[in-house]
Formats: structure tokens, C-alpha cells, sequence
């Protein structure tokens, strides 16, 4: 009896957790509301005679798609890879702002994995990521191994 007992209140304290967390709508409303464009960066396949000093240079937009002015805090990156700019002054809602990045490419052969995380008062979590992905391959012809 105790068993389903101590069930039910478990059950009643789960559901009512999950019934009030707010929605992204109801965030927006009286909150800032961080979102990237792009979400990931992909810059897929790059070839190692196509890599320049420009090819590690990412842009990220910055959108309030809330009701506040968002608040950058702090945004970082790992590894090697520097924030050259980013918004310092509150961005408006409805607005957009500007994260410039750089990294070193070299032009070897590797899989590209860097991240850019942004600390802010946005209400739809206060330190959110952007993933920077890619990939520095040779040419087809100087993949392709040959047997004799």
C-alpha cells in the first residue's frame, strides 16, 4: 500500500515539474532569446590547395528573438580559434549582432571541430554553443592508391 502510495506523489511531483516549464513562445515574451544563424557551422569539404588565410575567418549572426535586450556576457572559443569581434552593447529585440571568428587551417589533411560558446542573459539558457565543423581533404586523384 505504502509502494503505490509513494508512487502516485512521485508521479504528481514529475508531471507538475514538466507541465511548467514554459514553452520557447512563452520565453520570448519577457525574456531575450538567443538563436544563431547559422546553428552549426558546416563548412564541409575544403581542399588542401583551396585553403588560404582566410578559409579559418566564420561569421555567426546573433538574433533576439525576444521581448528584452539580450546581453552577451562573455563569448569564447577553444583551441586555437579567436573571437575577433562580438557585440558588447545590448542588442535590441527583434535585432541581430555579429560573432566574428578566426582559426588557423592548415593545409593538411584533418577534420575541423571548433566551438564558440556565448555566456548572456538570454532566457532560453545562458551559455549556448555553436559547433564549427569541416573537413581539409587532398584531391581525389591523390587519394585514390594504386596497385601495381
Amino acid at each position: 500500500m505504502k509502494t503505490i502510495l509513494y508512487s502516485i506523489i512521485g508521479l504528481l511531483i514529475t508531471a507538475s515539474t514538466f507541465a511548467q516549464q514554459p514553452g520557447d513562445e512563452e520565453i520570448k515574451k519577457s525574456n531575450a532569446f538567443l538563436r544563431f544563424n547559422p546553428s552549426e557551422v558546416n563548412m564541409g569539404t575544403i581542399l588542401v590547395d583551396d585553403v588560404n588565410e582566410n578559409t579559418g575567418n566564420i561569421e555567426i549572426e546573433v538574433h533576439n528573438d525576444g521581448a528584452v535586450p539580450l546581453i552577451l556576457n562573455q563569448v569564447t572559443a577553444c583551441c586555437g580559434t579567436r573571437v575577433t569581434d562580438w557585440p558588447r552593447q545590448p542588442i535590441a529585440p527583434k535585432q541581430k549582432g555579429t560573432i566574428k571568428v578566426h582559426f588557423r587551417v592548415s593545409p593538411t589533411p584533418h577534420r575541423i571541430s571548433r566551438t564558440v560558446t556565448v555566456q548572456s542573459n538570454a532566457g532560453n539558457g545562458n551559455v549556448q554553443k555553436v559547433a564549427i565543423l569541416g573537413e581539409v581533404a587532398l584531391p581525389k586523384a591523390q587519394n585514390e592508391i594504386r596497385l601495381p
